[in-house]
């Protein structure tokens, strides 16, 4: 008697494993990512193509490679979509923290796009944890009331260049 209980507990857990991992294969898939392994040019690829796609600030000279040398590694779906939207991050944290006390319509225009961040697939659940997304809202919140501080640490800790 005890041994099928514990047959039964046993598939009952599995199965369970199992519609949990589905869950996050279709909650990834929908998202637009897979577990995909792709090349170093792959990713140079995605880099290119969004950093084609993203608005950047007035003179800011866009990376044309990305910052990872080839070397037969294999990267992460996405890793060169992830790695552009740094650099876009930064550069428009940038953007901010040169003109919040000079030119205050530079200076919204950088917040209005960092805003954007958001809703872009770097900063979405699939790819970010919610840390990182509280602390950039935190970041972007300081900003909001003219503190450098948010934007600077992130610059500091976490700028690809």
């Amino acid at each position: 008697m005890k041994k099928t209980i514990k047959r039964k507990l046993g598939t009952i857990l599995l199965v369970g494993c199992l519609a949990l991992g589905a869950a996050a294969c279709d909650k990834a898939s929908a998202a637009g990512y897979s577990n995909s392994l792709v090349s170093h040019e792959e990713i140079q690829d995605e880099f290119v193509k969004t950093c084609k796609s993203l608005n950047w600030p007035e003179g800011y000279e866009v990376p044309k490679e990305i910052d990872y040398k080839k070397d037969g590694s294999s990267y992460e779906k996405g890793f060169g979509t992830t790695r552009a939207s740094l650099y876009w991050e930064a550069a428009w944290e940038r953007e901010w923290l040169n003109s919040y006390k000079t030119d205050p319509e530079r200076a919204e225009k950088a917040l209005a796009e960092l805003e954007k961040a958001t809703k872009m697939t770097y900063m979405s659940p699939a790819k970010c944890d919610d840390a990182t997304r509280e602390a950039f809202a935190k970041y972007l919140d300081q900003a909001r009331h003219g503190d450098p501080s948010g934007f600077e640490e992130n610059i500091k800790l976490n700028a690809p260049e």
